[in-house]
This record gives structure tokens, C-alpha cells and sequence, in this order.
């Protein structure tokens, strides 16, 4: 007869032969690029040099965005020329009822002939028709990872006004060489993933440590671990510690996030051209006014 000893035994038993069985599935998942995505996600841009640093882009996403999520679709071409960067860009958006975690995302501006040009990139789960987002469902290999190139119109109206959500900006204070060879590491690592796809996972590929882990290749250790990479609504603060927001720390951090919030500027631009939207909210935030 089993005592009550053995009954715990074999129940104990039981759950780690199922905890076992359960990551043998998980772990035998194979990642792809030939699911049925949803169509905002179904392009995987892919980057074709055609002079040195210089690069042609056939699926540059360019949404329009409304009020409600309304959302009518839209992709363009475009030619990038990674040593005309002036500028970079680094965007938080703090989840409704949770600031400690949100998304982020980069955007370089890039001088032009005809004024400059703004592109952004974002680290994204790549979800197929039906399909919602969940972090547990992104640490179980749910979703492949993607690096989504779109014009700032597209993504900055997605979040301000088709979600009304918060969204913050800060000017990134490094050089443009430095930028340049970030850009350039962002290029790599999306022409790669078109080739071999990746899981995303909310605790390590994720949007946040994802830009770092591009960051480092181009500047090793620049940005060790912090707990933003996976509480990654705080991300901006690290940023600010390490000296890459306000690197003259001449504002506090506390009050630049205050005047941070581009969410009612956005609303103000959101009919603007996509070629004049960059330049259109930019005029409007007083952050960048202050520390240019």
C-alpha cells in the first residue's frame, strides 16, 4: 500500500516529468518567415546596398492612422544614406496601468536635398491573423521576432491617435558617427533576420534589450544590463543615467519627461505630409528646442 509519502513522491515526480515534456515542446519549436501574419507584419523590409553605406529600401511601412485604430494601409520605397544621420531619436510608450514596463523604439533623421527625412525601427513579436499579444505567450515562443522600418508618421500615429496612448520622445546625445554605425548594425541585424528568424521573448528579445543588444554590437558594453531591459517602461531613466539623454544634464530627468510627452502634438500633426511630419511635430516640442 502507498503511504502518503509516496503519493507526494509520485505527484512531484509526475509535475517534473511534466514541466519536462512541456519545455521539450517548447524548445523544439522552429522559428519562420512563412506564416500567415497579420498584414501590417506580413513584409519583412530587407535593406540592398547600393554604394557604400548608402541603401534602397522596398518596404518602408506607412500606415495612416486614425482615431479608433482605423487603419488604412500603406508601404513605400525609399533610399537611406547612413552618413547623412543627423540626429536619433529614442520613443517610450508606457502601457496603460503599468509604467513599468511599455514599448520602444528609434528614429534617425537623415538630411536630404529635399529636407530631411525621418525613418523609424521597431523591435516587434511578429503575430500571424487572430493571433493576440501576451508577454507569457512571447516567453513561450508564440511569436517571431521582427524589426519593423516604417516612416514616424505610421508609428507615432498608431500610438497617439489610433490607441490615444502616452508616448515619449528624447533627443539621443551622441555624435552622428556613432549614429551611423548603429544604423548600420540595425541594417545587419533585420537583413539577417529575413534570412534566419528568431523567436521574440518578452524577457530577452524584446524591444527594449533588443536595441541594446544592436547597440553593443556597434559599441561593445556601451549599454550593460539593466532592469529596463525587461521593466522596459524605464528605459529612458537608464538612458539618462548612462548620459546619452541630456548628456549635460541640464534638466532634470523628472521634468524633461514631464514636457516629454508628444501625444497632444502628435494629435496636431497627424494630417501633416509624411514628408513634412518629422519636421512638423519637431517644431512643436519644446524639449528639443531646449537642448539643441
Amino acid at each position: 500500500m502507498m503511504t502518503t509519502r509516496d503519493i507526494l513522491n509520485l505527484a512531484i515526480l509526475l509535475m517534473v516529468l511534466a514541466g519536462l515534456v512541456f519545455a521539450a515542446v517548447i524548445l523544439m519549436k522552429t522559428p519562420r518567415n512563412d506564416r500567415d501574419w497579420k498584414d501590417a507584419l506580413s513584409r519583412p523590409p530587407v535593406f540592398v546596398e547600393t554604394a557604400p553605406n548608402q541603401f534602397a529600401l522596398g518596404e518602408l511601412r506607412n500606415y495612416e492612422f486614425a482615431a479608433g485604430g482605423a487603419e488604412t494601409p500603406g508601404w513605400r520605397k525609399t533610399e537611406l544614406d547612413a552618413d547623412a544621420i543627423k540626429e536619433m531619436w529614442f520613443f517610450v510608450e508606457p502601457f496603460p496601468g503599468s509604467p513599468l514596463f511599455g514599448h520602444s523604439f528609434l528614429s534617425f533623421v537623415f538630411e536630404g536635398d529635399d529636407g530631411p527625412q525621418t525613418v523609424s525601427v521597431s523591435i516587434e513579436a511578429r503575430m500571424e491573423k487572430g493571433e493576440q499579444y501576451s508577454p507569457l505567450k512571447g516567453v513561450l515562443r508564440n511569436f517571431e521576432l521582427m524589426y519593423v522600418w516604417s516612416t514616424e508618421k505610421d508609428i507615432m500615429t498608431r500610438i497617439a491617435v489610433g490607441l490615444d496612448h502616452t508616448l515619449y520622445a528624447y533627443k539621443v546625445d551622441i555624435e552622428p558617427e556613432q549614429m551611423r554605425e548603429i544604423f548600420l548594425f540595425f541594417v545587419r541585424r533585420t537583413n539577417t533576420l529575413a534570412e534566419r528568424p528568431r523567436f521574440y521573448n518578452t524577457l530577452h528579445s524584446n524591444c527594449t534589450n533588443e536595441l541594446a543588444k544592436a547597440v553593443n554590437e556597434a559599441f561593445p558594453n556601451a549599454l550593460p544590463w539593466h532592469r529596463s531591459w525587461v521593466m522596459t517602461g524605464r528605459s529612458a531613466d537608464w538612458l539618462y543615467e548612462l548620459g546619452f539623454i541630456d548628456k549635460a544634464g541640464s534638466v532634470d530627468f523628472g521634468d524633461l519627461t514631464e514636457r516629454s510627452d508628444i501625444r497632444p502634438i502628435i494629435h496636431n500633426h497627424a494630417d501633416a505630409p509624411v514628408e513634412a511630419f518629422g519636421v512638423t511635430w519637431r517644431n512643436d516640442f519644446a524639449p528639443a528646442k531646449a537642448l539643441n
